[in-house]
């Protein structure tokens, strides 16, 4: 029988191995208790990325995670950790006009870089956005009002 200390140590290596993970989409794993077993940790943990990140059409979004047995866990983490980050990325789930931030994190737990996803365009959201613009011309300039420029001796 294992001791709740190795219990711990164990369920620092699996956090470990989450927050590999998580730190693509800007979160990291929940520290674990003493006195929690690692299976017990590994469930809730699977189970809060499964209903922070999956939607609830998502295949893996249907498995009951607290019932799982040891041997079920070992397959079906990486499945919910790849489709975390594919749905967590996924512009569909952001609402139209709306941007979400994901901050990414180094190993260190240090802001690498920031990502916002949306449906639309940030630039579409600015007060003088005119679509529909267009290049006049490269080769040939032309002033404002159509003229051609001559003191720029393009050939």
């Amino acid at each position: 029988m294992s001791t709740p200390e190795e219990h711990l140590s164990a369920c620092l290596k699996f956090q470990e191995y989450y927050d590999n993970t998580l730190r693509k989409v800007g979160m990291r794993a929940p520290q674990p208790t003493l006195g929690t077993t690692v299976n017990d940790y590994r469930r809730e943990t699977l189970r809060t990325i499964k209903r922070t990140f999956l939607p609830q059409n998502h295949p893996l979004y249907q498995v009951q995670m607290r019932e799982l047995k040891a041997d079920a866990l070992g397959v079906l983490e990486p499945q919910v950790l790849e489709a975390a980050v594919v749905e967590a990325n996924n512009p569909c789930h952001v609402e139209p006009g709306q941007l979400r931030k994901i901050e990414r994190f180094d190993q260190y737990g240090q802001v690498k870089t920031i990502d916002w996803i949306g449906q639309e365009s940030f630039v579409k959201q600015m007060p003088n956005y005119r679509s529909g613009r267009r290049v006049q011309s490269f080769r040939n300039p032309v002033d404002h009002s159509g003229n051609a420029v001559r003191w720029l001796n393009v050939p």
